[in-house]
């Protein structure tokens, strides 16, 4: 189930999301935002560290109100951690606020959760193990059956207080009773989804937020009273109840050490060192929240402290004076319901691309050695081929990279450097490589190794930076050719104080035309010579034939007239 959307329209690329989220299970590209559900462990910290209120959770008030309407048995398992939410002087109030909202029944949660603890102590006896955790923390439970899953043993085969508690209201009123939860974690709509028995989930925020469209003053309202008295270890739960019998002191079992883990590092951390088999004999309960359930990522934002609501808590503990006992509970039957629970692994959509994949990804960023790994963590990942395997997944573009985008803004590679045609190049005083543009890089074929600190003669001829540097003097219009690659630039080296700006346009293909032309322009030359040699030829030969025939012709004449003449008697 993907109970948290992201309104993309509101998001503001600032990443802290994704900073905060313990899986990165948050996908940023430039056409998507979204949440990975098969990363994600439903904690909800994104949410609720969202500044532009661009990621929304999976809001079950309108089918609350829709079953109210429908005169549906509505009840409620009111989450222990209530009575540390509401800055009110006696937390019983809500309980009234409820019954006005058209809630039927109303209970803590405390009273499963003693069951679920009774549970606990029966598993470690029948089955002790190595080392044991409990399951009352959903998001704890994801995250051992996502990145963990080799330690699923080690988690008590049991339903967390909620899952616990609809099973226990289900059996007592029926299937057809409509149970919501109401608590501070965002992962009980999750948990609720996929193991069933809770119809739905409110958090406090939620619930303040009816109380405000029904215009209902909660603090005004008489104390009410549970339809059933919690059991006191229940109500400890957020306090670290689950590892200890009813005097809040004494260890659920004796041969463990009893250990409480909060918020998401300090997880991570237990689970890496149970993975290397680093501790024996240890019960841990593990909270994704700092501070455990009195700290939920959907606690009202009144501006009470962590430690105000958690005086609250233990205040509302010391002067609760009447529970249910376990004995209490078994003999009304809470025996019949099974409470078992099977962590099954999950698999995540993670693929691990290799180390020359890694390196290729990274190289986009101007990361080609590991000394240009900064791991400075503000692209919302803890290390750069974190953020690398991202990028193979998908999951996030190449350049989300802060100190690559700073660089970029700070350097001469702007958009007119990047895009140019011409090659451009920085040079410092000792004619070695100090920046370069993309068309430089793919003239010279270059691509898996940072050409910075390489000397210019490396790629071609050194003598007009020799020379503007000699003469502290820009040189212009020069024409260079590289044999090596075939190509013909027009080159200019301008100078400045601290580095040497080459800019060098490729006239290969016009110096190739120009060729091809003088060349054309040659053979017509010749062509147009032997034309006009021909024809004197022709002509002389003409006239040498005219000369001949004329001559001839005179003669011929002269004998003619000589002829006439004669006969004439002259």
């Amino acid at each position: 189930m993907k109970f948290i959307e992201f309104d993309q329209k509101k998001c503001d690329e600032c990443y802290k999301c994704l900073r905060v989220c313990p899986t990165k299970a948050i996908v940023f590209t430039e056409h998507r935002r979204d949440i990975v559900d098969d990363m994600c462990i439903k904690c909800g910290v994104c949410q609720a560290s969202c500044p532009q209120e661009a990621l929304t959770i999976q809001n079950d008030k309108y089918k609350v109100k829709k079953h109210i309407n429908l005169g549906k048995k509505i009840v409620i398992s009111l989450a222990p951690s209530y009575a540390s939410a509401f800055n009110i002087d006696n937390p019983k109030r809500i309980i009234t606020a409820l019954r006005q909202l058209g809630a039927s029944w109303i209970e803590e949660t405390s009273v499963a959760a003693e069951l679920v603890s009774q549970c606990y102590e029966t598993q470690i006896e029948k089955d002790p193990k190595k080392n044991i955790l409990t399951t009352c923390c959903p998001s704890a439970n994801y995250l051992v059956q996502y990145y963990y899953p080799e330690l699923l043993d080690y988690l008590l085969p049991v339903v967390s207080p909620m899952i616990a508690h609809g099973k226990l209201l289900k059996e007592r009123f029926g299937n057809d009773c409509y149970v919501v939860f109401i608590g501070p974690c965002l992962a009980k709509k999750a948990e609720a989804e996929s193991e069933g028995h809770i119809d739905a989930v409110l958090t406090f925020n939620e619930l303040l937020e009816w109380f405000s469209e029904m215009q209902l003053d909660y603090t005004e309202l008489a104390p009410g009273t549970f339809d059933a008295e919690p059991t006191l270890r229940g109500m400890a739960y957020p306090v670290g109840g689950s590892l200890f019998h009813n005097d809040r002191v004494t260890p659920i079992n004796s041969q463990y050490t009893t250990l409480r883990v909060d918020g998401v590092e300090r997880c991570k951390d237990l689970l890496e060192t149970l993975k290397k088999d680093g501790l024996n004999k240890y019960c841990v309960e593990m909270n994704i929240c700092h501070g455990s359930c009195v700290n939920g990522p959907d606690m009202p934002h009144d501006g009470q402290t962590y430690y105000q609501r958690k005086d609250r808590l233990l205040e509302y503990l010391k002067c609760h004076d009447t529970h249910q006992t376990l004995d209490t509970l078994l003999a009304e039957g809470a025996q019949k319901v099974s409470f078992e629970q099977t962590f099954e692994p999950k698999k995540t959509m993670l693929k691990y691309p290799t180390k020359e994949e890694v390196k290729q990804i990274l190289r986009q960023i101007d990361k080609y050695s590991e000394k240009d790994y900064l791991n400075c963590g503000s692209c919302g990942y803890d290390t750069c081929e974190d953020k690398a395997i991202a990028v193979f997944n998908n999951l996030s573009k190449p350049h989300m990279c802060l100190p690559y985008l700073r660089s970029k803004a700070e350097s001469l590679s702007s958009a007119l450097f990047d895009h140019t045609p011409n090659l451009v190049c920085v040079l410092d005083h000792d004619l070695a490589l100090l920046e370069y543009n993309p068309t430089f890089e793919t003239r010279f074929h270059i691509d898996d190794i940072s050409l910075k600190g390489m000397p210019i003669l490396a790629f071609m001829n050194e003598d007009i930076f020799a020379e503007c540097l000699a003469n502290k003097a820009s040189v212009v219009g020069r024409r260079e050719t590289i044999d090596s690659h075939g190509r013909v630039f027009f080159c200019n080296a301008i100078y400045t104080e601290r580095y040497i700006l080459g800019i060098m346009t490729d006239i290969t293909q016009t110096e190739k035309s120009r060729q091809e032309l003088a060349q054309v322009k040659e053979r017509t030359l010749v062509a147009c010579q032997e034309v006009i040699n021909k024809q004197m030829r022709v002509a002389q030969e003409i006239a040498s034939l005219l000369g001949e025939t004329t001559a001839e012709t005179k003669v011929n004449l002269n004998r003619l007239k000589e002829i006439v003449l004669m006969d004439e008697g002259y």
